[in-house]
């Protein structure tokens, strides 16, 4: 696995892990009654929120889920029309070298044609 490939995984495990969504429990900073204040906004939040709240978390870590799929899967795809530019730009090369070996071949041969019929 190359730099690259090792950078895209973390990459990846950073974005997997930043699309989901998760409840984060009351807390205050307010001193002596703090703690009260918190508790009491978890009862409410349990009373007036969370049954409401829940399965839209749960809607959301879903589509994140598939959105982090598509982008692995995208970049699955770029990565092999890389590979594929790669190897059509060494074929093309290779082609190139080839072609150019053939016409001095070619020019080769015309002159060589060219002093026979010279010397007939």
């Amino acid at each position: 696995m190359s730099t690259k490939d090792n950078k895209n995984a973390g990459d990846y495990d950073w974005l997997s892990a930043k699309s989901q969504i998760q409840e984060r429990p009351f807390s205050s900073e307010t001193a002596v009654i703090g703690r009260l204040i918190a508790r009491v906004r978890e009862m409410w939040n349990n009373i007036s929120t969370k049954w409401y709240v829940r399965p839209l978390l749960q809607q959301q870590n879903e589509f994140n889920h598939l959105i982090v799929n598509a982008i692995h899967e995208h970049d699955d795809w770029l990565i092999a029309l890389d590979q594929e530019q790669t190897d059509l730009t060494h074929n093309t090369a290779e082609l190139t070298t080839q072609l150019i070996q053939m016409n001095r071949l070619l020019h080769s041969i015309d002159e060589r044609l060219s002093r026979l019929e010279a010397s007939q």
